[in-house]
């Protein structure tokens, strides 16, 4: 007999467990739902920003290549304010960046002096660089400086070691010569280029281009596949560790207009807001709409509520239930609950009778066990 009352214990608790599970399941449901009202109530209260005094003042400065990209962004929106503003300046631009000649002397500037004032003056290093020509060029530079008692830069020497390196090792990598081309243009920060050439020198004393930093190239190379040379430029400045760099390019994968307007107008809050958010759907959403919201979007997405604890539960959810792959029938539940009202009712009477089955079956399994 003792045995069948543990046996029915055991199923009770069983059933509780269940009901329990259900009910947590279904409160992340409804926390998410309400938390995107609110997110989607106060983004709707934001005006669209205006990108075009962005767009000039980058044509100003010799950016031309990020403000086209910035003026396309704006084209391609439709309904952004200053469109036909931007579509005359991205014609502009346009014009302006296709001058053969200016074009040309560019990129044989860059090509001969390894200078970066311009996309064309960076392609033009880079190109040498992936000759061998510009490695060769900036030890024999920065070995004239030492000699001549001038400051060096020790990234660049271990980037040109790192560059010769992989000649050899793999010609198709041309990270180093992409970040030197950076360095000179001042868009890396000091962390990431002291870890870069902590790292560099250790490949280069070994022969061997080391793991971690290889992952860096592969990331970075990911970020101007995606974003393009002359926006990450403007990015990577924020960018201070390997991880930072991991998380901008999982982002810039999926959206690169979301990664770097997040970034190009939070700087190093808008990394963090990525980090955070990661590369979900919802959180790459929260950044794309963000966007358009420029700098006000970035404290929006900071406001409780609306960015990080909304994917915070989200995470939570999908970790309980990862192994079943619970996210889709959330995501279904949640699209249900913001299209039929009473959906959401419907919701919480199952989340209620659930927690109050799960709590009767416990009660009724300590009753079966101790009850004599």
């Amino acid at each position: 007999m003792k045995i069948i009352r543990y046996y029915r214990a055991l199923w009770n608790s069983m059933i509780g467990l269940i009901l329990l599970l259900i009910a947590g399941f279904l409160v992340i449901v409804l926390a998410e739902f309400g938390i995107i009202s609110e997110r989607e109530t106060s983004y709707a209260g934001l005006p669209d920003y205006d990108y075009v005094a962005d767009i000039r003042s980058l044509k100003a400065e010799g950016k031309l290549s990020e403000a086209l990209e910035m003026a396309r962004y704006v084209v391609r929106q439709g309904d952004m304010p200053g469109h036909e503003q931007a579509q005359l300046l991205a014609l502009e631009l346009e014009s302006e960046l296709s001058s053969l000649w200016g074009r040309a002397w560019r990129v044989a500037n860059g090509f001969i002096k390894g200078s970066g004032n311009s996309i064309e003056e960076l392609s033009g290093g880079i190109a040498s660089d992936l000759i061998v020509w510009g490695d060769i060029r900036d030890l024999f530079k920065q070995g004239y400086y030492r000699i001549t008692g001038q400051e060096t830069d020790p990234l660049i020497v271990v980037l040109a070691g790192v560059g010769l390196l992989t000649e050899v090792v793999d010609a198709a990598d041309w990270a180093p010569a992409v970040l030197k081309a950076f360095r000179k243009t001042g868009a890396l920060s000091r962390q990431l280029a002291d870890y870069i050439i902590n790292a560099g020198k250790q490949s280069v004393k070994v022969g061997k281009l080391d793991g971690a930093l290889k992952t860096v190239f592969t990331n970075l190379r990911g970020v101007i596949d995606h974003v393009g040379l002359a926006r990450t430029a403007a990015i990577l400045k924020h960018v201070d560790t390997p991880a930072d760099l991991g998380a901008l390019t999982k982002v810039a994968r999926k959206n690169a207009d979301a990664a770097y307007f997040t970034v190009k107008n939070g700087g190093r809050e808008g990394l963090d807001i990525i980090k955070g958010l990661g590369d979900s759907e919802a959180g790459i959403e929260a950044m794309a709409k963000a966007a358009r919201k420029g700098p006000a979007g970035i404290q929006w997405l900071k406001r409780s509520g609306s960015g990080h604890k909304y994917v915070l539960l989200t995470r939570v959810g999908a970790r309980i239930f990862k192994n079943i792959r619970l996210d889709r029938p959330q995501q279904i539940l949640i699209e249900l609950a913001k299209k039929y009202k009473y959906f959401q009712t419907l919701l919480w009477i199952v989340t209620i009778t659930c927690l109050a089955g799960a709590f009767l079956a416990f009660i009724r399994s300590g009753w079966i066990v101790f009850h004599k």
